[in-house]
């Protein structure tokens, strides 16, 4: 006699929808932001130092400041932008299990250790850079 008044409206969490989908969001816009600065510097050094730039990149013993920089801090970037692409899938998927069952439980440590992970790698190529190009 007491659940007479009882509504069951079936609505998911709100509040986790939308912490998924603005991880997602800053997710995709800092992977792609880093791959365009990546991309960036390479043109530029190919611009400076000519079309012998890739090659003595890949071969190159003993590597100048340009080469240096390009492949610790862009292997850097590159790698933190795959991570933050990996964070931007599993929020979706995520996003996409809570929108099917209300009830499924969902896994924001992973989602939010693969987040952190993304911007430690971030963080580590931008102190690279610095000390590659200051020290």
């Amino acid at each position: 006699m007491g659940d007479e008044w009882n509504i069951d409206l079936k609505i998911p969490d709100i509040g986790t929808m939308i912490t998924l989908l603005s991880t997602a969001i800053c997710s995709v816009i800092l992977s792609a932001a880093e791959i365009a600065y990546t991309m960036m510097w390479i043109t530029a050094a190919y611009e400076r130092n000519g079309k012998d730039f890739f090659i003595d990149l890949l071969t190159a013993e003993t590597l100048t400041w340009t080469a240096e920089y390009i492949v610790v801090a862009g292997s850097l970037l590159l790698l933190s932008s795959m991570v933050f692409l990996l964070s931007t899938a599993y929020a979706l998927y995520e996003l996409n299990g809570l929108s099917q069952d209300e009830e499924k439980k969902i896994h924001r440590k992973i989602l939010f250790g693969l987040f952190a992970v993304g911007l430690v790698l971030l963080f580590m190529a931008l102190i690279s850079a610095i000390i590659l190009r200051y020290l």
